[in-house]
């Protein structure tokens, strides 16, 4: 009889031990998806916004099988500013290769309550490309840049023309005045032509 108490309750033991790894098993793979799933959308986001100081962090995540090799996942997030702390709520798909445990997709949008203060596409877009030439004419990539309006001035065959002032960070903490001429062309979504004058 002992010998059969103690056999169960090795045998007990052993299934409840297989059962504590393969749990914690499971919860490493969670927690290490979640956290290539922040990288993926922060990297999304800073190259949208045109701005390295993004962020994202998890709020709520719900998982779904695609297909055999693939896991979807799909929640809300917050984007933080990590210059002023600013924090815009967004909605995000995203897909995973299981096997590679990599991200294959990326999806976002911001939530209706941040929309009033999420940039336009067109704002979007001359931040990316300001930024980018910027950046090359500067030689650095610590550039921080606030458009404080811009117009449409005119729209030739297959080109959008803007014309805006803003406020533009260059390496220091000091910021300065910022006018800019912008040509985008209406397909590719990139400028081919910019003029900007930075007041010293």
């Amino acid at each position: 009889m002992n010998k059969q108490i103690k056999f169960f309750s090795f045998q007990s033991f052993l299934v409840l031990a297989i059962c504590l790894i393969s749990f914690s098993s499971v919860f490493a793979v969670g927690e290490k998806i979640q956290r290539l799933v922040e990288q993926n959308l922060s990297q999304k986001l800073q190259g949208d916004l045109a701005n390295d100081n993004v962020t994202v962090k998890l709020n709520s995540v719900k998982e779904r099988k695609i297909s055999a090799g693939e896991i979807g996942l799909t929640g809300d997030a917050v984007c933080v500013l990590t210059e002023d702390n600013r924090q815009f709520p967004i909605q995000f798909e995203v897909t995973v290769s299981a096997a590679k445990q990599s991200v294959t997709d990326v999806k976002y949008d911001f939530a209706s309550t941040a929309s009033e203060f999420a940039p336009s596409q067109n704002e979007e877009i001359l931040m990316k490309e300001l930024m980018g030439r910027i950046s090359r004419d500067y030689k650095t990539q610590n550039i921080v840049i606030a458009i404080d309006g811009f117009e449409n001035v005119g729209n030739a065959v297959g080109e959008k023309k803007f014309t805006g002032a803003g406020e533009i960070r260059i390496g220091g903490m000091v910021w300065n005045k910022i006018k800019f001429d912008v040509v985008v062309d209406a397909q590719t979504q990139k400028a081919s032509k910019i003029v900007y004058e930075v007041e010293k």
